[in-house]
């Protein structure tokens, strides 16, 4: 960079600083203290107790040192009597402060710069506000940081140590501490493996029981994620599980190395000075739009009924209009400085949203139908037409997406679509979907080497109940029916209604014809029950007619004919009753 480019980039620098998130709404308010009489193993027992890294060393409400799980590391603990030291003799002091008006991402390049993991959060007249660490940085930068396709293996640390179970404790300490490595992989006799931590050396200083070796203080089985984890997902877990380390393998199953909190940092650090050098070279573009346009576009933008959302290049959404809020139940400020994935609804597989980026990239635009969530948490379809906008130069400047409520036209869709297989009053399938799944049921007799029943069933004397009590009252006749009937199938078997008082039954998987009896006289007996509908009793009893795949055909249509046949002779034979297809 020249001269003037560092001045520039100085200048975006401190100008994004005074707009991004400080310190100041992620810090610690309740500071850790102790003595300086304090011995190390009280102080260890209430950064345990408190889950802290650090405790701060005062005297009155003067902050004189600071003792962390680092400095866990440097002890001597080859005698017990360590445990018992005043932790003034080592501490660290003078204790490094930070101002909590510095920016998340300028926080995270000081903690790389110092190479600290605390710092004590002062104001502008040096008082006392609380603690910020590392694992706060990390915690609170926004989601856009790791969603990215970027993966673990990208931070992975390959040269971290691994020591025997065997080792002695006090020589992996050694290690871990001219090393700078807050923790090693410990290997076990049987290839298992664990993780030696600082916290874990913290735990045993506080229970002032010093062991000898690493394998009866490491912390065992080592999670581990394959190689191509993303950060995002691993930064969950790490979150999830209340840990800073996590092993990583590879294709095979072989542990390849470590990826810890620190490497996170590391990210958001090179994606922090990244942002930085994008911001100054689109100040270095200008885009002269007039103000004719200006307020049409205005005008446009607040009275359409579609929602309007605009990000800039790096999909930060920067305005939404009044219908946005609409559909979506967000505020403006709700979204805007966020991402689009505010609205994710987890529908759809990262590759839509990949083909989706590769599509706009292409052509500088993309439309199609997707699903999003709305604020109380409903997911709900929407039509999505999403342009670039571009400088005179080609740049791209801005993303503007446009999109529709689509439910009730999906539910019509949806409706439409059971419609033309479902029978409109009992909502079992209809003749076309019937004869789908008898030619799928035949499909699968045959691979199996078993049988399938089509049945056929006529109510007997419906006419005279439609005739004599009315239309209204056949409907009802025909609903129980339609239910009383599927209660007597399986869960594979089909009920379906061809029209007026016919319905047929498709019994899958049948073994013998001693089955297909058992289920006609369980119809027959469940439907000749009494019902009452509109405050009249009601008796009906059904015809049945049955043809047996592969016996009478293996034919669908013949055997559907077949079983018509069959209920006729049925009806003939006195109602009431069931009958076999036989060939005369």
């Amino acid at each position: 960079m020249t001269c003037n480019q560092l001045k520039a980039f100085s200048a975006v620098r401190k100008s994004l600083m005074s707009t991004e998130t400080t310190i100041e709404r992620i810090i610690r308010p309740h500071i850790l203290t102790c003595t300086p009489e304090t011995t190390l193993s009280d102080a260890a027992q209430r950064m345990m107790d408190t889950r802290c890294s650090s405790i701060l060393v005062a005297i009155d409400e003067t902050i004189v040192g600071i003792w962390t799980e680092r400095d866990a590391l440097a002890l001597d603990m080859s005698t017990a009597q360590v445990f018992h030291a005043p932790i003034a003799r080592y501490m660290t002091s003078p204790v490094k402060t930070i101002n909590v008006k510095t920016s998340l991402g300028e926080a995270a390049m000081r903690f790389r710069e110092e190479k600290v993991r605390h710092f004590l959060a002062v104001d502008d007249n040096g008082k006392h506000k609380g603690i910020v660490t590392q694992t706060d940085i990390v915690t609170n930068q926004g989601i856009e940081y790791y969603v990215s396709l970027r993966e673990v293996e990208t931070v992975l640390n390959r040269h971290a140590p691994i020591v025997s179970d065997l080792t002695p404790l006090d020589e992996a300490m050694k290690s871990m501490y001219a090393g700078r490595f807050d923790a090693v992989i410990t290997q076990y006799q049987d290839g298992d493996y664990g993780i030696l931590t600082e916290r874990d050396v913290l735990r045993l200083i506080s229970s002032n029981k010093p062991l000898a070796l690493v394998g009866e203080l490491a912390s065992r089985p080592l999670i581990c994620v394959p190689s191509n984890t993303s950060l995002y997902q691993a930064r969950n877990l790490f979150l999830e599980k209340h840990i800073r380390h996590l092993g990583v393998t590879g294709s095979d199953g072989k542990l390849l190395g470590l990826v810890t909190f620190a490497e996170l940092l590391a990210s958001i650090e090179h994606d922090y000075v990244h942002e930085l050098r994008e911001t100054l070279d689109k100040r270095e573009r200008s885009l002269v739009i007039s103000r004719q346009h200006q307020r049409l576009a205005a005008k446009v933008f607040e009275s359409t009924f579609e929602g309007i959302m605009i990000t800039n290049a790096e999909n930060v959404i920067k305005s939404v209009n009044p219908a946005f809020t609409q559909i979506t139940g967000f505020m403006a400020h709700e979204v805007i400085g966020k991402t689009p994935t505010i609205l994710s609804s987890g529908r759809h597989h990262e590759s839509f949203y990949n083909k989706m980026r590769d599509d706009i990239a292409a052509t500088g635009h993309w439309q199609g139908e997707i699903w999003n969530r709305r604020r109380t948490g409903e997911t709900y379809p929407e039509w999505l037409t999403i342009n670039a906008v571009r400088s005179d130069e080609g740049e791209v400047l801005n993303y503007v997406g446009v999109f529709s409520d689509i439910t009730k036209r999906k539910s019509a869709e949806d409706q439409v679509l059971f419609l033309a297989h479902h029978d409109g009053l009992t909502g079992l399938p209809n003749r076309a979907l019937f004869v789908d799944r008898l030619r799928h049921a035949i499909a699968h007799a045959h691979r199996e080497r078993v049988k399938v029943a089509v049945m056929f069933l006529d109510l007997d004397n419906f006419k005279h109940v439609n005739d004599t009590l009315g239309h209204h009252i056949g409907d009802q006749l025909l609903q129980m029916t339609a239910q009383r009937l599927t209660s007597c199938m399986r869960e594979g078997d089909t009920v379906a209604r061809l029209g007026g008082d016919e319905f047929t039954v498709v019994l899958e998987s049948i073994a013998n014809n001693g089955e297909i009896d058992c289920v006609s006289q369980k119809i027959i007996e469940t439907l000749s029950r009494p019902l009452r509908l509109d405050g009249t009793d009601i008796a009906i009893t059904v015809s049945i007619g049955v043809s047996v795949y592969p016996d009478d055909s293996k034919d669908s249509d013949e055997l559907i004919k077949y079983a018509d046949t069959a209920m006729y002779r049925a009806k003939e034979g006195g109602r009431n009753n069931a009958m076999f297809f036989r060939l005369c």
